[in-house]
């Protein structure tokens, strides 16, 4: 595999645009940290770490015949919704900013004899309650997902939801589906920094603050989620699929992944960008045929 190399810089999407509203957030953010550093410190943890407001999906936008449940969890609660009931479980993690919806492409194709499918919303996303979380959340909360409905056959995880994944993989290799397959994987804590840093503008001083917070009091540490280097512990031949043209997560990250990731499979998109690659006809066809495939 011929692995390509740039430097790059994050840039927002049309994903990550801001109104007005936003925008004036975004200034008394920046004079808050310039008048009191250590209020805005708090400040941009509590934007860092709490999505923006988006309208609830109705579960008439799900495929039909799901069952939804919702369970108890930490000081809130988390949606889940299933399809089939086959022993063979897969389970769709979606990203940050995001919900079951976005994943509801494969859910349909997915639903052969012997399978099931769940998908589910993060803390702070979809119907889930409202509150903090962050990378470690993300992936402890898959991992309570899966203490209710059982070990996963395969996997397909999208952005923010794919490292989450990896992280808790690595963490616990019990866990280990038969299928892994990462749909524009970010790489890291590090990344998630780079693109709020991007849509705040804050200081190089103010971020480093942040930082130092998060891995003081969430046990976070950007090094130690670097997926490039995580995914080599993970022995699943799995499938890596990246928009060449993704203005959030740039493809090199997919290409360094792809060159790590031992026996893994890479398919390059084009102009489908960060979130209509899930969208695709293509992108769910190769992702479904390697799910549902031989091992």
């Amino acid at each position: 595999m011929t692995t390509t190399t740039q430097n790059y810089s994050h840039t927002v999407d049309k994903t990550y645009s801001l109104n007005l509203s936003q925008k004036l957030q975004r200034l008394a953010l920046k004079v808050c940290c310039n008048t009191a550093p250590a209020l805005g410190v708090k400040v941009a943890l509590y934007h860092f770490m709490h999505t923006r407001k988006r309208r609830p999906y109705a579960l008439k936008e799900l495929p039909p015949e799901l069952h939804t449940a919702t369970l108890s969890y930490r000081n809130g609660h988390i949606v889940t919704h299933t399809w089939g009931c086959g022993d063979k479980i897969i389970y769709l993690v979606h990203g940050w900013e995001s919900n079951s919806r976005w994943m509801k492409g494969f859910i349909t194709p997915l639903l052969k004899d012997g399978y099931k499918v769940i998908a589910f919303d993060m803390p702070a996303h979809g119907r889930s309650s409202k509150q903090a979380t962050h990378l470690g959340d993300f992936a402890a909360t898959l991992e309570f997902v899966i203490s209710v409905y059982g070990k996963p056959f395969g996997i397909v995880a999208h952005s923010f939801g794919g490292t989450a994944t990896v992280l808790l993989l690595s963490k616990n290799q019990d866990l280990l589906p038969k299928k892994l397959c990462l749909i524009a994987p970010m790489k890291s804590l590090d990344s998630h920094f780079q693109v709020f840093n991007t849509v705040t503008g804050l200081s190089e001083t103010i971020m480093d603050k942040l930082f130092l917070t998060l891995k003081k009091h969430y046990a976070l540490e950007a090094k130690k989620t670097d997926i490039t280097q995580l995914i080599k512990s993970i022995k699943i031949p799995g499938l890596l699929i990246h928009d060449e043209n993704d203005r959030l997560i740039p493809v090199t990250v997919a290409n360094h992944l792809a060159t790590a990731w031992t026996g893994a499979r890479y398919l390059k998109t084009n102009d489908l960008g960060h979130r209509k690659i899930l969208q695709d006809s293509q992108v769910i066809r190769e992702a479904t045929d390697y799910i549902l495939g031989p091992n």
